[in-house]
């Protein structure tokens, strides 16, 4: 089994593709309101309930007939699976997720407990991962998620799951792991011995705190180049002694954060300004600090589009489209070989990120579209 294979679009998510993203290109934007027809869709994707969507869908194939509207009935029947197949009451935080509240991607123990609960298989956990809670399954060089791709892998009781995952909490951080993702994927798909996959745990799998190093280590040789561009330009008003501030600017537009959010007459979709990267949080990536999955994501993406639209020269539409199929196809490869989510056209940041970069200036219109989310 290949975990990096791209998901196969469904009909809307290949209108997304096909039309929104890689439709017509946008030309001439002078202002945030051009942009509307693809924030328009974004808040609509934003707005839908794709968790709700795809747990409705699944307890509707064990037996449990229901609508993505049936909350009640999806929620005692998740919390019975928990008590009866995992001999615990449901979290609080999956509880939420069934009332309505969008799934959050930080304890991914919950996010497999739960797949757990819904008897699900590998692929199926897979896909579910990456449509409905809108982020990566699997990334096996997290010890966490490397016992549980096992563990569903080789079909082993959530009981050797919460067995394996308190035994590797002894283990010692290993800080020259660097054996490549797909490799661990495929030793642990190959090894069906309990006592050889965890001798293989504790050499080869990192901490919560060693995820992400390529990550880090782009994102910060980005952040070196723009700074570098920014002190060769005379004419950018970067505040010496605040680069990062100079940093965010070039990234997003000066207006995201200079603008009192709570005063916006017009928004932007959540899953987009959740987790983008501010002073603190790009602070926190350059000394190698703590930073969520998500910020992590976002600002690789950030960085990896402006670096390679600000050498990029759209001068027509078949200029447009090339450069848009090589930056996606770039940006693809950087999210997998970082342990990341790849693009996904119903994320709504995926969607916009996308959006701006099918126009004549992308960088401009990721600028523009910030200012819309600061009227």
């Amino acid at each position: 089994m290949n975990i990096e294979n791209e998901l196969i679009r469904s009909e809307s998510t290949d209108y997304l593709y096909g039309d929104i993203c890689f439709g017509e290109a946008l030309t001439g934007a002078g202002c945030a309101d051009d942009l509307a027809d693809g924030i328009n869709k974004a808040l609509e994707l934003d707005s839908q309930p794709m968790f709700l969507e795809g747990l409705a869908k699944r307890l509707t194939e064990l037996g449990v007939v229901c609508t993505k509207a049936d909350t009640d009935i999806m929620l005692a029947e998740v919390k019975r699976r928990f008590r009866q197949l995992l001999g615990k009451d449901c979290p609080k935080a999956v509880c939420n997720w069934v009332k309505g509240t969008p799934p959050g991607v930080t304890n991914r123990c919950n996010n497999y407990d739960l797949c757990y609960a819904l008897e699900m298989d590998l692929k199926q956990v897979s896909v579910f991962f990456q449509k409905y809670f809108l982020t990566i399954p699997f990334n096996v060089k997290s010890r966490e998620d490397a016992v549980y791709f096992y563990c569903f892998a080789h079909k082993k009781p959530y009981a050797d799951a919460v067995r394996f995952l308190s035994h590797s909490k002894g283990f010692v951080a290993q800080e020259n792991a660097h054996t490549a993702t797909s490799r661990i994927a495929q030793t642990l798909l190959e090894t069906d011995d309990d006592e050889k996959f965890l001798e293989y745990l504790s050499a080869h799998c990192y901490g919560s705190e060693q995820q992400f190093q390529l990550a880090r280590k782009l994102i910060n040789e980005d952040i070196g180049y723009i700074k570098n561009t920014l002190a060769n330009d005379p004419t950018n008003g970067v505040h010496w002694g605040r680069e990062n501030s100079s940093v965010i600017a070039e990234l997003l537009g000066y207006k995201y954060q200079l603008t009192d959010r709570k005063k916006q007459g017009k928004s932007l979709p959540k899953h987009f300004t959740g987790s983008l990267i501010n002073d603190e949080t790009l602070g926190r990536i350059i000394r190698g600090e703590k930073a969520s999955y998500e910020t992590l994501r976002k600002a690789l993406m950030l960085c990896r589009f402006y670096r390679f639209y600000s050498e990029a020269q759209n001068t027509d539409d078949d200029t447009i489209k090339s450069n848009l199929m090589d930056f996606y196809d770039e940006l693809n490869t950087k999210l997998g070989e970082c342990g990341f989510a790849r693009l996904y056209e119903r994320h709504p940041f995926d969607c916009l990120l996308l959006y701006c970069a099918n126009s004549e200036d992308p960088i401009l219109s990721m600028h523009l579209l910030n200012e819309y989310g600061g009227e």
